[in-house]
Parts: C-alpha cells; sequence; structure tokens
C-alpha cells in the first residue's frame, strides 16, 4: 500500500550571498529537491496571475447546462468545478497526445500559456531562478523556448474525515518521460498543508537513476515498475508547504506526485524543465520513438550518457 504523505516545510539553509548554500547543495544530493522561498519577482507574479485567471475563465469550457460559474471573488465556487467532458487527446499533429488544455475534475492543465513571455519571464527565464539552475545543473543550459503550462488543482467539498493511512491512495508517484535533469516547480500562490501541495518521495532520485540505461533520457530497465512501486511503498513522501513565489527545484529522476488536496484554496503550479544545452533528436524522431511530448522543453538528447557509478558526473553542483 502507498505510503501516506507528512507535510515538509523546507529548512533554513541559506547563506547570505550565496546562490545555493553548501547546506542546501548537500540537502539537494542527498533528498533529490530543494526549495528556494520567495525568490519569484512579485510584480511580475501579480501580472501573471491575473492574466492566468482571465485565461481561465475564457477558454475552459463549462459542462453544458451547468448553472456552475467560477468567480475569482467567491471561494465557494472553487469547489467541484463542472467542466464540459474532455474530448479524446490528438493521435497526430502538433498537439500530438496531449490537448493544449486539460481538464479533468479538478484538475485544469493550462499548457497553451507555457511558450508565452510573461510566463517564460516569471520562471525559466527570471534571473535568480536561472541563477541557481545553473549553479546546481551546469553554467550551460539549453534556451528554454516554452514550459509544461500552469497545473491547478481545485478543492471539492469536504467529505468525512480520511484516516491517515488511506490517504495514500489520493496520491500518484511518478516520473516523467523524454529528458530529466532538473525541474522546477514555482507556486504562485501560498500553499498550505493539504492543499494540493507537490508531493516528493525524498532520496528516490538514487534508486529510480539506476532503473535506466541512460543518465537522463527515458531509458527505463525492466524492473523499473517494481522499483517504482517499492519507492511508494517504503519511501515517506513529503508534501511541500511553501510561500507564494517559492520554486521546488527536484532531480529528474525523484518520484513525485501532486499532493492530497482536502482543503479549500486552489492550488496554482508552473511548471518547467532544466537540460544542459546539447544536441536532442527532432520532433519527428521525437514521435518515432514513442517519446513526442509537444508541451516540454527538454528534450531526448542525441547522445546521452551510459548510467555509471557517479550520478552526479555531468553536473556543476556550485564547482
Amino acid at each position: 500500500m502507498q505510503r501516506p504523505s507528512v507535510v515538509f516545510e523546507m529548512p533554513d539553509l541559506t547563506i547570505a550571498g550565496e546562490v545555493v548554500s553548501k547546506a542546501e547543495m548537500d540537502f539537494f544530493c542527498e533528498y533529490g529537491f530543494l526549495v528556494k522561498k520567495r525568490i519569484l519577482d512579485p510584480d511580475k507574479l501579480e501580472a501573471a496571475l491575473d492574466r492566468i485567471w482571465t485565461h481561465l475563465l475564457a477558454k475552459v469550457p463549462v459542462k453544458p447546462g451547468s448553472a456552475w460559474t467560477l468567480s475569482r471573488d467567491d471561494k465557494q465556487t472553487w469547489k467541484d468545478p463542472e467542466w464540459a467532458e474532455m474530448v479524446p487527446h490528438p493521435v497526430d499533429g502538433p498537439f500530438q497526445g496531449r490537448h493544449p488544455i486539460e481538464h479533468m475534475r479538478r484538475i485544469v492543465k493550462l499548457h497553451d500559456l507555457g511558450s508565452e513571455n510573461y510566463i517564460l519571464d516569471l520562471l525559466p527565464n527570471d534571473p535568480r531562478v536561472r541563477e541557481v539552475a545553473e549553479t546546481i545543473l551546469s553554467r550551460d543550459l539549453r534556451a528554454i523556448t516554452r514550459v509544461r503550462g500552469v497545473y491547478i488543482v481545485f478543492p471539492s467539498e469536504p467529505q468525512s474525515e480520511e484516516k491517515l493511512e488511506d490517504q495514500g491512495r489520493f496520491l500518484g508517484p511518478h516520473t516523467d518521460q523524454v529528458c530529466q535533469q532538473l525541474n522546477a516547480c514555482g507556486y504562485l500562490e501560498d500553499v498550505n498543508p493539504r492543499n494540493g501541495g507537490f508531493t516528493v518521495y525524498p532520496g528516490s532520485h538514487k534508486r529510480m537513476f539506476r532503473e535506466h540505461r541512460y543518465e537522463a533520457n527515458w531509458s527505463p530497465l525492466s524492473s523499473f515498475r517494481d522499483t517504482l512501486k517499492e519507492v511508494a511503498e517504503t519511501i515517506e513522501p513529503y508534501e511541500i508547504v511553501a510561500e507564494k513565489g517559492s520554486v521546488v527545484f527536484w532531480h529528474g529522476r525523484t518520484v513525485h506526485s501532486v499532493g492530497v488536496h482536502l482543503g479549500a484554496d486552489i492550488r496554482w503550479a508552473l511548471f518547467a524543465d532544466f537540460t544542459r544545452n546539447q544536441p536532442v533528436l527532432t520532433d519527428e524522431e521525437h514521435k518515432d520513438a514513442n517519446q513526442y511530448e509537444w508541451f516540454k522543453d527538454a528534450k531526448l538528447f542525441r547522445v546521452d550518457e551510459p548510467v555509471g557509478d557517479d550520478m552526479w558526473r555531468s553536473w556543476r553542483l556550485g564547482g
């Protein structure tokens, strides 16, 4: 059975004047993630959130015949949204495999915003965010032209109190495909306990790294699924709570999940991917490999290193 998550708040390991302190770097290497609190530009964040709300209200379709209407100013309307039924995903074309907007009960994914300049300026191209990514991974990062988009989790009407041991069933532990090195999740509003906070399985990156043939490219071994199941059953996951403007950086092999959401607020998160700057496969080659994910800027490396004894040999880690 999957283990339930515990609420986690990042301890203060910062040192004034240092982009990433040694203690923070050690924490990242040991646990597979690092939270940098309130590093997003607050003015950019407020302006972006206004535009995202406007886009959400204009573009996400409501169920035909429903009397429900979403209002930014009325929290009662946030519960159990009544979106229109999703049509099947495209099987070809530029959006093969994933719609630009996904609306599935309480979860909405605005992939279509991923290439907007105000979104790129807010997270992956923000100087402070990029400086952290360069310090951890590489001074030579691939230029980012899009991010995954804004991922929104809505609340529901309160149910009977869930037993702690049953809350693990709300989690969907997984790792991501294509090419995964360093990822980032930016909180666009405060994320309080049990309000869907990004959830990680600390230390799982060490196990899952060795379940691939290559360091970064999606290349799972036959034992991958069994190890993933073992991680979900043996590692206590951390539900990350943090203030608005905080960013979670995580190693691409770290097992993670959307968090348990038993609260009353909407969880707003923006996801991006950082990789080293090196040649990648074309879109058509990704399709031939059944690894086409247009909404991610991370692409399969044309040449990737086989997994070896040192999982950090391709990382800068402040050096």
